[in-house]
C-alpha cells in the first residue's frame, strides 16, 4: 500500500532535483543570458558657432621713407629704412564651424571648415632712424590694432577632441606714428603724430581641444599678416609737388608685416552634439 506514495513523492521531487542538483545546468543558463545593452556616448562635434577671447604677443617690421625736394636749388633728397617692432595684444573673436563626417590620415578624424572674424587691440612698438639724418633723430610707430575676417580648414583627432587647422583671408591695421622729432613732417594738430588704417592679408595655423565641459575648448595659434601698399604725408609747411620758390618735405610708410601667437578660449553657444565620444 505503500507504493503510490513513494511514486508520488519521486515524482515531485525529481523536477527539483533536475534543476537545482546539477551546477554545470545552472552555470550554463548564466551563460546565455544576454549582456546589458548601454548606448555609447554621442561623438564630440565641431559643428555650431561660438565666441571667445584671446592674448598673444606679436612682432614685425615696418618699412618707411622721408623725401625733401627743393625747388629753388633743384635739389632733391630721398631715403628709406625699416625697423622692428613688438608688442602685445588682447582680443576676442566670434565664428562658426561646419564638421563633415569622412575619412582622414588620424584617428577618428573629420573634415572641418569655418569663418571667424577677430579683433585684437596691441601696443606693438618700436622705434627708427630718420632716413635723411643721423640716428639722432628717431621715429616711433606703434601699432594700436589688428583685425581679420579668415576662412579656415581643419581636420580633427584623438577621437573628435582635438583640432587642428590652417587659416586664411583679410587683414587690417591702424598704425600711429610720431614725427614730432622733425619739423619738416607734417603734424596733426601740432602734435607731431599721423595715423592710418593698413590692409593686407594673413596666413595662420593653430590647434584647439575641448575642455571640462563639451561648450569650452582652448587653442593656440600662430598668424602672419603683410599689410601692403602705404601713405604719404606731406610735411607741414610743404608745397607738394613742389613748385618755384617751395619746399616739399614727405614722410611715407611702406609694406609692413607682423607675426604673432595668440592662445585664448572658446564657448559655443550653438551648434551640434557637444558629447565627449570616447573620451
Amino acid at each position: 500500500m505503500k507504493k503510490p506514495a513513494t511514486l508520488a513523492l519521486l515524482a515531485t521531487v525529481s523536477p527539483v532535483a533536475l534543476l537545482f542538483g546539477s551546477p554545470a545546468n545552472a552555470a550554463d543558463l548564466a551563460r546565455k543570458a544576454p549582456p546589458p545593452v548601454v548606448a555609447p556616448p554621442p561623438a564630440y562635434s565641431w559643428t555650431g558657432c561660438y565666441a571667445g577671447a584671446h592674448v598673444g604677443w606679436g612682432w614685425g617690421v615696418n618699412h618707411y621713407g622721408t623725401s625733401h625736394t627743393f625747388s629753388t636749388s633743384g635739389i632733391h633728397e630721398a631715403g628709406s629704412n625699416s625697423l622692428d617692432t613688438s608688442g602685445g595684444l588682447f582680443g576676442g573673436q566670434l565664428g562658426c564651424r561646419y564638421q563633415f563626417a569622412g575619412w582622414s590620415p588620424w584617428q577618428g578624424g573629420n573634415w572641418v571648415v569655418g569663418v571667424q572674424g577677430d579683433f585684437a587691440g596691441a601696443d606693438i612698438n618700436g622705434k627708427g632712424p630718420d632716413p635723411l639724418h643721423d640716428n639722432d633723430i628717431l621715429i616711433p610707430v606703434k601699432t594700436e590694432w589688428i583685425s581679420s575676417i579668415t576662412g579656415s580648414l581643419g581636420v580633427t583627432a584623438w577621437n573628435n577632441q582635438v583640432l587642428f587647422y590652417f587659416k586664411g583671408g583679410g587683414a587690417w591695421a591702424r598704425n600711429q606714428w610720431d614725427v614730432s622729432m622733425s619739423s619738416e613732417f607734417v603734424h596733426d594738430l601740432d602734435t607731431g603724430l599721423v595715423s592710418e588704417t593698413r590692409s593686407g592679408w594673413t596666413v595662420g595655423a593653430g590647434a584647439e581641444w575641448t575642455l571640462w565641459s563639451p561648450n569650452w575648448t582652448a587653442f593656440v595659434e600662430w598668424n602672419f599678416y603683410q599689410l601692403n601698399g602705404g601713405n604719404t604725408f606731406n610735411g607741414l609747411h610743404s608745397t607738394c609737388p613742389a613748385t618755384i620758390g617751395t619746399t616739399c618735405n614727405q614722410f611715407s610708410t611702406g609694406r609692413q608685416e607682423i607675426q604673432d601667437i595668440k592662445v585664448g578660449v572658446n564657448y559655443k553657444f550653438w551648434g551640434g552634439s557637444g558629447g565627449y565620444g570616447g573620451y
